[in-house]
């Protein structure tokens, strides 16, 4: 298909004049989520509602946050409306693995349970067929906690599944201009199996939990507007081959292009809600009615069967209410906009080629359902495609049409505010990057010709690269 031609400002911002640049759409540029772009940077928490949110919708945004903050206890109990967790789980809220809507806490090294480094499992990316793997108990994802009440009435309790056994080595560099740099490379090892050995087959893929701010506004893309920038097998010749990972929308049952998730796993922004719901709190719904339980795991099983919900634990008024609250979260507005720094930084990044996957700038669909979020200008920085990203960081897992080596381009908005708002800041998908500088240099595969011209730059062009990417 076409591949993405419709970003001109951004495309020849590298060839413009300083003050060309600067006037050139810098108000859009200021306004990264149109009417939805916070009023003001805070210092505590991306948790606020775009500016064009209207007092209904607020109401149901903070009504949504409290479902989003507050722990989810064993059922029964007297709080029926936030009953149901577990069997299995990673964390007890949503906030636990999105701290203040942003990236939570990356686990330490060595031995741990994790918590916002969540643990896909999928069959390797081998060549060998997708039928040769036999059901596993491990289900799709790493489950390490699990309830411990029980009313007495099972012989075993259910159990965690595993611990994380974490490790780094030091990979040292030196730039051109002499000067040096050290990344580290992780090493993942799942311990204490709690349900027997894992098939040589199904691998790790470790996943630190994403930004969610400005989601709503992702998912009000127009399905058209991507996949004009399709272009798996590189027609034009040009070193980059996105490509949309084809996958279900539960509700439909038709095949749309993933959006949401690290490899793209799910068309909409409700699908990733509930499957995170599901998957990491262990709270059911109807688009993801069963338990993840599998059937190695029958004290598990048996513990699921106690709670007196006869349908579903989160039913869709409230589900309804989570996805709206993740729909309507704004994006903090950029900064350094009308600085010469921001313009040369900008410039770079454009000559470097970073912007053909991070796409700059789309108009979200006239028709999207919810008029908030329709017909914006906005400024996400990715064209949420998949590309082979390298050897270096793969994870050598297939989930979908994603290969082992694909990752989906992550979002740049609110990138630079992660250590001022949280007091920490993790990037790329398992959160191994310290620093911007880092996840760049880990960048391969297609990004490695970016990459090179990265490091072919000097110090001062180098910081100055960097410095645009923390103004987005």
């Amino acid at each position: 298909m076409m591949k993405k031609h419709a970003f001109i400002l951004c495309l020849f911002a590298g060839l413009m004049p300083n003050s060309q640049v600067q006037a050139a759409g810098s108000k859009d540029m200021n306004r990264p989520g149109g009417e939805m772009t916070h009023k003001r940077i805070s210092t505590r928490s991306f948790i606020y509602p775009g500016q064009g949110v209207s007092r209904k919708q607020q109401l149901d945004f903070w009504t949504g946050f409290s479902f989003f903050r507050d722990p989810w206890v064993i059922a029964p109990s007297s709080t029926k409306d936030r009953d149901g967790l577990g069997p299995l789980f990673n964390a007890r809220s949503c906030i636990a693995c999105h701290t203040a809507g942003s990236r939570g806490e990356m686990s330490e090294p060595g031995k741990s349970l994790p918590t916002a480094l969540v643990i896909r499992l999928g069959l390797a990316d081998d060549g060998a067929k997708a039928d040769a793997m036999s059901e596993h108990a491990y289900g799709g994802q790493i489950q390490p906690r699990a309830i411990r009440f029980n009313q007495g009435k099972l012989p075993e309790k259910p159990k965690g599944e595993a611990w994380l056994d974490l490790s780094y080595q030091p990979l040292t560099g030196t730039y051109p201009d002499g000067e040096s740099y050290e990344l580290q490379r992780p090493s993942y090892r799942l311990t204490d199996l709690a349900y027997g050995d894992m098939p040589a087959r199904i691998k790790p893929s470790p996943r630190l939990a994403p930004n969610v701010f400005g989601a709503g506004l992702l998912d009000a893309i127009s399905e058209e507007a991507l996949l004009a920038q399709e272009d798996a097998d590189d027609s034009d010749k040009d070193g980059i081959s996105a490509k949309y990972n084809r996958v279900m929308d539960i509700r439909t049952g038709e095949q749309k292009p993933g959006r949401f998730g690290f490899k793209a796993k799910h068309p909409t922004l409700s699908q990733q809600v509930a499957a995170a719901f599901r998957d990491d709190i262990g709270i059911t719904s109807r688009l993801f009615p069963e338990e993840s339980c599998t059937p190695s795991q029958q004290s598990c099983l048996q513990s699921a069967k106690l709670s007196e919900h006869t349908a579903e634990e989160i039913p869709d008024k409230l589900l309804s209410l989570v996805v709206t609250f993740n729909s309507l979260l704004g994006v903090p507005p950029m900064r350094n906009q009308g600085s010469e720094r921001v313009a040369k930084g900008r410039s770079l990044f454009n000559q470097a080629g970073c912007h053909q996957c991070h796409t700059p700038s789309y108009t979200t669909a006239s028709d999207y359902a919810d008029a908030s979020l329709a017909n914006q200008t906005i400024w996400p920085y990715t064209d949420l495609a998949l590309h082979d990203m390298g050897s270096e960081l793969a994870d050598g897992v297939i989930e979908g049409s994603a290969n082992g080596r694909e990752w989906r381009t992550a979002p740049l908005w609110g990138i630079g505010l992660q250590q001022k708002i949280t007091g920490q800041q993790r990037f790329l998908h398992d959160g191994r990057a310290r620093t911007i500088e880092e996840a760049i240099l880990w960048h391969g595969g297609e990004a490695n010709a970016a990459r090179e011209k990265f490091k072919q730059l000097s110090k001062e062009q180098r910081q100055s690269l960097i410095f645009f990417v923390n103004s987005i």
